[in-house]
């Protein structure tokens, strides 16, 4: 298995709040995001998954920032639960303008 700059090799499927990395069937890495408040488009971070193999290559930032990018697309907030990307968001206060602020 090649990983060259974290992805280049590695084909994501993205559905509808959820992105994965699956080989031969299972998964090996994933980040999910449902709604939190559906009509006001706000998705909640709250799983992300790599396999102890595949750990160390930043593929979870990758999957963090896919699933941003996703968002994005989408006009909405994000609210994260998982603690690795609240950990995230901490280290890339260039993003914090997604985050969803409760009233």
């Amino acid at each position: 298995m090649l990983f060259f700059r974290k992805e280049q090799f590695m084909e994501w499927k993205i559905e509808k709040h959820q992105i994965r990395y699956e080989e031969a069937g299972k998964v090996l890495a994933e980040i999910t995001f449902p709604y939190y408040i559906e009509e006001e488009k706000v998705y909640e971070f709250d799983h992300t998954f790599v396999d102890p193999s595949l750990r160390g290559r930043g593929i979870a930032g990758t999957l963090v920032e896919k699933a941003i990018a996703e968002v994005k697309g989408q006009g909405g907030k994000i609210l994260p639960t998982c603690p690795y990307v609240k950990t995230w968001f901490a280290r890339h206060k260039e993003e914090e303008g997604i985050l969803y602020r409760e009233h």
